[in-house]
């Protein structure tokens, strides 16, 4: 198998960290954060928050 490189596998590590993170912010980027949720819903979690 060779010599193990640590350079190299540290460089694997980032290269699955930024692809993971880019496929994550596609999907996130097409998603509505208040999906399910009715206005009511959201007015209560708001004053639950201090906010009115």
């Amino acid at each position: 198998m060779g010599r193990f490189h640590i350079r190299s596998f540290l460089l694997g590590i980032g290269i699955g960290i930024i692809i993971t993170s880019i496929i994550s912010m596609i999907y996130l980027a097409g998603r509505d954060p208040f999906e399910g949720l009715t206005r009511e819903q959201i007015i209560q979690r708001a004053e639950e928050y201090g906010k009115k």
